[in-house]
């Protein structure tokens, strides 16, 4: 028997809030009008699309590490490199262009002399370094127009800030410097929720410039590869072995993934079966194509081998294709991290 429209919106808003919000947390459905509950339906069916589609997906990183040298000296080495030395053209947060040496050379006396100043040597971050980048054959023009809208629309108190677009590699990369401090004096500290919400940010105005782009959390998808950090990519160049990083990660640490995932399960579990009792053909297209995303998550490798005996039994005694009610449950919702 299906379910009113207003229930299936409300579990929508409900599980897709426990799904793409990191930590998980409770729903927002019932301190929202019908009215807000619709359009957040509308906004999470459109997200949940993206995910389903596996649409290309945003990074944003901050490269300087906070143990790393700091002060004018490391901006003035940063700024030189993303410009290739003043051969690339820069852009400020005024829509300036910054070209050549000696253009360069005025911009980072600027920032060591305007404002709050910058140190020349100073023992934390003058200048947060963002590193904007996209998938190979998304439109650069695309990205490097999105990368100005963004930084204007989270920097653009006043904050000083100057970034460049890199052509020369595969994806398509906007290298963007962010002063710490704003014309207040108050001090940037980006944390791992900030982060994400620039990535959402980012991919929204990659959206408006016409790039299909999506910000989801890696444990929403089930990916579970490791990247080695820059070190260990630059001692593999050179031929040597890395004695603390290792690219298969061991048992324990598969089955702790697997674990971890128990709350994405869950969720992605309670969206499909909402879905699946929605009067709108849409909807109910939509649950069997969740069903075949969780099936076909990284993850889903790292399954313990009992589990996978026991579902290739389960899978002979019945050759239908499961409902969403019989997804692994064998995790709590609150468990993923």
């Amino acid at each position: 028997m299906p379910y009113p429209k207003i229930y299936i919106d409300a579990m929508l808003v409900n599980w897709g809030d426990r799904l793409f919000q990191e930590p998980l947390r409770h729903a927002r459905a019932a301190r929202l009008s019908h009215v807000d509950i619709r359009d957040e339906a509308a906004r999470m069916r459109a997200k949940i699309a993206r995910t389903l589609r596996r649409t290309p997906e945003v990074m944003v990183k901050i490269t300087n590490k906070a143990a790393s040298a700091q002060g004018m000296g490391a901006v003035r080495r940063h700024l030189r490199y993303i410009s290739r030395n003043g051969q690339v053209e820069l852009e400020d947060q005024n829509g300036d262009r910054i070209a050549g040496v000696e253009a360069l050379r005025d911009l980072t006396r600027a920032w060591q002399l305007g404002g709050w100043g910058i140190p020349e040597s100073s023992t934390r971050r003058e200048v947060f370094n963002v590193l904007l980048s996209m998938p190979p054959g998304t439109d650069r023009r695309a990205v490097r127009d999105a990368a100005r809208d963004f930084a204007a629309q989270e920097f653009g108190d006043g904050r000083a800030y100057a970034f460049a677009a890199h052509d020369d590699e595969a994806h398509p990369h906007v290298h963007l410097s962010v002063q710490v401090r704003g014309p207040d004096g108050r001090r940037l500290n980006p944390r791992r929720k900030d982060l994400q919400r620039w990535r959402e940010h980012f991919a929204e105005q990659l959206r408006e410039h016409g790039a299909d782009a999506n910000a989801t959390p890696r444990r929403v998808r089930g990916v579970t590869q490791r990247y080695p950090k820059p070190a260990v990519v630059h001692m593999i160049a050179r031929g040597e072995t890395p004695g603390y990083w290792k690219p298969l990660p061991a048992d324990t640490q598969r089955d702790a993934g697997w674990v971890a995932h128990g709350g994405v399960f869950a969720a992605w579990r309670e969206l499909a079966y909402a879905m699946a009792r929605s009067r709108a053909r849409e909807d109910r297209s939509m649950a069997v194509e969740m069903a075949y995303f969780v099936g076909g998550m990284p993850v889903q490798r790292d399954r313990p081998v009992v589990e996978r005996v026991q579902d290739a039994r389960s899978e002979r005694s019945d050759s239908q294709v499961p409902d969403a009610r019989d997804w692994p449950d064998d995790v709590g919702p609150g468990v993923d991290r």
